[in-house]
C-alpha cells in the first residue's frame, strides 16, 4: 500500500454520494487494490451488497505476496459491518475475478505509475465497469486511461503543492449488443435500433415480458451485454421484448414512441396470451408509460418515476439530465397512461420522499401498492439480498401476491444491516434523533457496529441535534 501525503479522508455519506455521482447503480463485485480508504469499500457494500476482493498490487502491477496491509484492511471492513464471508484476500493472479468496480485510490496515478493497472483494465474490468482512481497533475494518468474508457472528474484537492483529481473511468466495450442480439433472436424475433435505443424481441413462449433499462446506462456493466432482466425472463421460458437505452434518456426519443405505436398497430402484443411490462427506476418509468400500447397488460415496477417534466413535478430534484426532455406525447406521463392496464404492481419505499411522491401521482382501481419501508430507492437490491426479489416478482406477475402476505415475507428484513441503517438514516433526516438513538442502541445489542456507535457518540455530544435533517456521516 502506497502512503500518500494529504490523502483526503471521507465519511461514509460522502463516499455514498461519490458512488452515486459516478452513476453506479449496481455492483456485484469490487476489487480494492490500494486499501487506502476502507470507508469507500464499505459504502459500496452498504449500497449494493457487493463482494469485495482485496488485491495487493506492487507498483508495477504484479501481485505483492509480502504486502501486510490486506489483513488490516480486511479487519477494518469487518469492523465496519461487511460480512466476513464477502471479503477475500487474493495473492494469486490466477484467482483474480472480473469486476464491476475497481478502486485504486491514492496509489496508481499518484505514488505509482498508472501503467500498473494495465492487466486489470484489459482483463478484469467488465464492459461498462468503473475504475475509481486519483490522478496527480503531470502523472500522465489521463492519456493512459483514454485507451480504456471515458474519464470524469469527481473531486479535487492539492497534494504537496500539486493538484490531484479523483476520477471515475467507465470502461469501453459496451457496444457489442447488436452482434449478440442477432445471434439470439432466431427466426421469429427481431432487432431494431437507432443511435440511442434498441428493441430486441426473442420469442420463447406465450407470455411476453417487456423490459426497460434502468440507470445502469443500458446495463453496460453486464459482461455479456444482455438486457435488463434477461436471465430471469429466460429462466421462466418467456418471450422478451427488451428496450435498451444508450444513456439516461428516459426513453424520450420519438423513435421509441413510434416503435411502440407500430407494434400496437401491427397487433404484435395480440400474439401472446399474456403481456407483462417490467422495470425499475428509469426502467419503471418506461414500463408505466409504454404499457399503454398494450391494453390489458400487467405492470410490475420498482421505485419508478412517473414523469420528469419540472412543470408537473417541481419537487423532483434528481436526474437533472432529463428535466428538459419532451414529455408531451401520449407516452409522456404515467399519470395518464395506466388506465388500460389490467394490474399495476408498485413496489416502493413510502419513506423515500421523492419516490413516494411519484407513486402518489398515480390513481385507479388497477393499482396494487407494495410498500417497502426503509428499503430506499434501490429496494430491488435489498430484496435480492434477502432472497425475495425473484419470488416476489413472479408472485406479482401471476397475481398471487397480496399486500398482507407481502408484508409477512418482509419480516426477514429485521436482521438485515442495510435495512437497519436505512431506517436510522431516515429518522435522522426527519429530525427524529431520539428514535435514531433508540434504534441504534437496540441494533448494537446484536454486536458492534461502527455506524450505529457513531450515531450514539454524536448524539452524546449534541452533534446530531444540530445536524438533524442532514443525517449522520
Amino acid at each position: 500500500m502506497q502512503e500518500v501525503v494529504g490523502f483526503p479522508q471521507r465519511s461514509f455519506r460522502q463516499h455514498r454520494n461519490l458512488l452515486q455521482k459516478a452513476a453506479l447503480t449496481h455492483v456485484a463485485r469490487l476489487a480494492d487494490v490500494s486499501g487506502m480508504d476502507p470507508e469507500l469499500a464499505t459504502a459500496a457494500h452498504q449500497l449494493f451488497g457487493c463482494d469485495i476482493d482485496i488485491l495487493p498490487l506492487a507498483p508495477d502491477g504484479a501481485m505483492d505476496p509480502a504486502a501486510s496491509w490486506p489483513e488490516l484492511h480486511r479487519a477494518t471492513l469487518i469492523a465496519q459491518g461487511v460480512p466476513e464471508g464477502q471479503i477475500r484476500i487474493l495473492r494469486d493472479a490466477q484467482a483474480i475475478n472480473r469486476y464491476d468496480l475497481i478502486t485504486a485510490l491514492g496509489t496508481f496515478g499518484v505514488g505509482a505509475p498508472m501503467s500498473g493497472l494495465t492487466a486489470l483494465l484489459e482483463h478484469h474490468l467488465i464492459p461498462g465497469g468503473r475504475l475509481l482512481v486519483d490522478i496527480r497533475k503531470g502523472s500522465g494518468g489521463y492519456p493512459f486511461l483514454r485507451d480504456y474508457g471515458n474519464s470524469e472528474r469527481l473531486d479535487r484537492w492539492d497534494n504537496d503543492g500539486k493538484p490531484v483529481e479523483r476520477v471515475v473511468m467507465t470502461s469501453k466495450g459496451a457496444g457489442q449488443w447488436a452482434e449478440v442480439a442477432r445471434g439470439l433472436i432466431g427466426a421469429e424475433g427481431f432487432y431494431r435500433a437507432n443511435e440511442t435505443h434498441s428493441l430486441t424481441h426473442i420469442r420463447r413462449g406465450e407470455t411476453l415480458c417487456v423490459t426497460f433499462d434502468n440507470l445502469d446506462i443500458a446495463m453496460e456493466k453486464r459482461e455479456d451485454r444482455r438486457p435488463w432482466g434477461y436471465k430471469f425472463i429466460e429462466d421462466q421460458g418467456w418471450s422478451m421484448l427488451a428496450v435498451m437505452a444508450g444513456g439516461w434518456t428516459w426513453f424520450r426519443d420519438p423513435w421509441v414512441s413510434a416503435e411502440f405505436d407500430r407494434l400496437r398497430d401491427e397487433g404484435f402484443f395480440d400474439r401472446f396470451s399474456r403481456v407483462i411490462f417490467y422495470g425499475a427506476s428509469m426502467g419503471g418509468y418506461g414500463a408505466l408509460v409504454f404499457s399503454a400500447a398494450c391494453p390489458g397488460a400487467e405492470v410490475v415496477v420498482f421505485s419508478p418515476q412517473t414523469v420528469l417534466d419540472k412543470a408537473l413535478v417541481p419537487w423532483e430534484t434528481r436526474y437533472r439530465v432529463a428535466w428538459d426532455l419532451d414529455y408531451s406525447d401520449h407516452y409522456g406521463d404515467a399519470a395518464r397512461t395506466l388506465v388500460p392496464a389490467r394490474r399495476v404492481n408498485l413496489f416502493y419505499d413510502p419513506y423515500s420522499d421523492l419516490d413516494a411522491r411519484h407513486v402518489a401521482r398515480l390513481s385507479g382501481g388497477n393499482l396494487v401498492h407494495y410498500r417497502c419501508p426503509f428499503f430506499g430507492h434501490r429496494l430491488g437490491t435489498m430484496l435480492q439480498q434477502m432472497g425475495l426479489l425473484q419470488p416476489l416478482v413472479l408472485k406479482a406477475m401471476e397475481g398471487d401476491l397480496d399486500p398482507q402476505s407481502f408484508h409477512r415475507l418482509l419480516r426477514r428484513r429485521r436482521d438485515l444491516r442495510r435495512w437497519r441503517k436505512e431506517m436510522v438514516e431516515r429518522c435522522l433526516e426527519r429530525g427524529r434523533v431520539t428514535w435514531a438513538e433508540g434504534l441504534s442502541r437496540r441494533f448494537l445489542k446484536d454486536g458492534p457496529d461502527r455506524f450505529f456507535q457513531e450515531v450514539l457518540d454524536r448524539a452524546a455530544t449534541g452533534a446530531l441535534s444540530s445536524a438533524a435533517g442532514a443525517g449522520v456521516d
